[in-house]
């Protein structure tokens, strides 16, 4: 029971362990600051401990994520950003730190990185290739840029930024692991409570039981008064920590087509199926998608599928409508080669064609290809050039020639020119020949009109100036299809209710006042019209006791109903006069152990899996107010196991248990226990 009540404990533990370190930070941060410590800088997208991200800074490690950014990607990052900052002033401020000594032992030395192992795994074994890791900085950092063009030479300085990105994210992970560590070490157990935990595994019971639910007491005959609610929400407090919210009323249409919205795409494509089907030059009719690689088809949709495996070059399907879009297939060329090849390449910069005809010229003679491409390839040399295997599609990343190259080109050696360099290339191993298709798609999808879009529009514009500055904003107009709905938000949120991607509503809540009516927006890429009303700002730390009133109430109601049942079941001498008496039935349950807080049969009920097992055999025991019930009940077997207590044994489950509880909670106490400054409603 001890190790049980020392891991409820353990979070107050772990916020003394850091916290006294973090302390003297906020503290002597606040008392050098003077005034200003208290005036939020608006120019930020957050402040950790004082320190700002600066919108710059945001956003240039958010078009480090690529093209197409969402906000839950924008949200992920700003999580990053902020905990590794707060990591790092916490292990700053209690003297943890890594050396440019042991940065360089963990890059390429005797301890190396697990993030250095996976970046530098070799894909043909699967283990961490030191050769490869070499072969990157020696290239990165010794190549002669003299010889590169202009474009080559920024991508090397985007690539040599990237490497100083990933030093820094080495040494935050070796950092916090020695943070980690830290306070696991300090949790390490002594042998009271090995000994304990070791007990709580040999403690098994079966135990007879009785049942009464708590809907027996009309919630009538009990009262709750405001002072006992108080005092548990006082008691309670710390459970009703809060983010800073805000509530509002909103309504939210839903932008659908109409029947004249399907009936004018459906005109549209009949209007485009004569040309789709006739023309030579394909790409150039109106929604139209046609990609350059071949695909195979039994890889295609069901439907294209179907079409394609019987249909002849320009045979064009009939109508198909599905995902709300109108759709033919027209097979512009068929052929068949293999599903994927193992292809290897010597790649040379565009500048650079002498030498690349020189060694073409080797290779037909019979030169090592792998021994070449490690010499002069600018990719893969240190794995001969080798790319693997490769579908077509993603050769033709590559550009349509390199696949075609690959895919139907000449035995040998091949010379391919693409937009990245000059490539000698040559196909390894194929595997055998499939039916490929290339196939052009005519798809006109069925969107609300403009006319449709203001039709709603105007329904919200006339509700907001009806009812926007009364309070019969949060009524709805049934009769009209308008009904409000309430939501409490963050900073976080991305949805609102059954509205999605609908940020910028969270942004204006955020800068709005109470009672405040937004703009109508178009929201989800215009599939929602939305307007909101704020309602209710929160900033403090604790919900209000109002908010949370109802649920103290149900928790008292309930434990005053527990404690009825519970006395009328004290007056029974045996389970079966109770069970008789209450029109309910002794029940058994196997097997329960302290250690776990399910009782088979029951479901989750902690209380009775604590008591259970240490109660004397065949006594009625006093009844446990549960969390479904109350249960009056008695041990009718010890099963207590009989085994050798094993002191390495128990610390290492010990150890591992201590280990997974800290995982879960190590970054949620340092947020905790930072000074943080979200300004991100300002940015997205």
């Amino acid at each position: 029971m001890a190790t049980l009540q020392k891991i409820r404990n353990l979070s107050g533990l772990l916020i003394v362990v850091i916290g006294v370190a973090l302390l003297s930070f906020i503290v002597g941060d606040f008392l050098n600051s003077g005034s200003t410590f208290l005036q939020m800088s608006r120019n930020n997208v957050a402040k950790v401990n004082g320190t700002a991200i600066s919108p710059e800074e945001f956003e240039q490690k958010l078009a480090q994520l690529g093209p197409n950014v969402t906000d839950a990607d924008r949200n992920r990052l700003f999580q990053e950003m902020v905990m590794s900052m707060a990591a790092a002033d916490c292990a700053e401020e209690i003297g943890i730190s890594v050396s440019d000594e042991e940065l360089m032992d963990l890059i390429n030395g005797e301890n190396v990185s697990q993030l250095v192992k996976e970046r530098f795994t070799n894909p043909q074994t699967g283990v961490f290739d030191k050769e490869m890791l070499n072969g990157y900085l020696s290239q990165l950092f010794s190549m002669d840029q003299t010889t590169l063009t202009e474009e080559q030479q920024q991508q090397l300085v985007q690539l040599t930024e990237d490497w100083y990105q990933f030093e820094d994210a080495v040494k935050e992970d070796q950092i916090n692991r020695k943070m980690f560590n830290l306070v696991s070490k300090s949790l390490l157990p002594n042998d009271v409570d090995l000994e304990a935990s070791y007990a709580q595994t040999t403690k098994n019971v079966d135990i007879a039981y009785v049942p009464q639910l708590y809907s027996v007491i009309p919630d009538s005959t009990v009262s709750v008064s405001e002072k006992e609610l108080k005092d548990l929400y006082s008691k309670k407090r710390e459970n009703y920590k809060t983010q800073e919210t805000r509530t509002i009323e909103f309504v939210a249409l839903s932008v659908a087509p109409t029947q004249d919205d399907y009936k004018a795409a459906e005109e549209m494509f009949n209007n485009l199926s004569e040309e789709f089907a006739t023309t030579e030059h394909v790409r150039n009719v109106q929604y139209v998608q046609l990609p350059n690689e071949y695909i195979t088809v039994s890889t295609m949709s069901p439907k294209m599928k179907e079409f394609v495996s019987t249909a002849k070059k320009d045979e064009v399907s009939g109508t198909i409508f599905e995902n709300n879009a109108y759709k033919k297939y027209r097979v512009m060329s068929k052929t068949v080669s293999p599903d994927s090849v193992e292809v290897r390449h010597i790649m040379f910069a565009l500048n650079q064609e002498a030498l690349c005809d020189s060694i073409y010229n080797v290779l037909k003679k019979g030169g090592n290809f792998t021994e070449l491409a490690k010499e002069y390839s600018m990719d893969r040399a240190e794995e001969g050039g080798n790319m693997g295997w490769l579908t077509e599609p993603m050769l033709s990343q590559l550009g349509s020639k390199f696949a075609d190259a690959a895919f139907r080109g000449e035995k040998g050696v091949q010379k391919v020119t693409t937009q990245f360099g000059l490539h000698l290339i040559e196909v390894t191993q194929k595997t055998k020949p499939v039916e490929k298709a290339q196939v052009a798609q005519l798809v006109v999808e069925v969107k609300a009109s403009q006319a449709t879009q203001a039709a709603i529009f105007d329904k919200v514009s006339k509700y907001v100036a009806e009812r926007g500055e009364s309070d019969t904003f949060s009524e709805g107009d049934i009769e009209n299809g308008i009904s409000v709905q309430t939501a409490k938000i963050s900073k976080a949120d991305i949805n609102i209710s059954y509205v999605p991607n609908a940020r910028e509503i969270v942004r204006w809540a955020f800068s709005a006042d109470e009672n405040d009516i937004s703009k109508i927006m178009d929201v989800n890429n215009k599939s929602f019209v939305v307007v909101a009303k704020l309602t209710k700002i929160s900033d403090g730390e604790y919900e209000a006791f109002e908010d949370v009133e109802p649920l103290l109430k149900t928790r008292l109601t309930q434990e005053k109903k527990g404690e009825k049942v519970a006395e009328l079941l004290k007056g029974y001498t045996t389970l079966e006069d109770a069970a008789q008496a209450l029109g309910a039935r002794v029940d058994t349950a196997r097997s329960v152990v302290f250690r776990s807080s399910v009782v088979a049969g029951i479901g989750f009920e902690p209380k009775l899996a604590g008591a259970a097992p240490y109660a004397p055999v065949n006594e009625i025991q006093a009844p446990v107010q549960g969390s479904r019930a109350v249960y009056l009940y008695k041990v009718v077997k010890d099963n207590d196991l009989i085994s050798t207590f094993n002191k390495e044994s128990e610390k290492t489950i010990y150890t591992s248990a201590m280990s997974r509880y800290i995982s879960q909670t190590y970054y949620e106490l340092i947020y905790n226990l930072t000074e943080i400054d979200d300004n991100r409603t300002l940015m997205y």
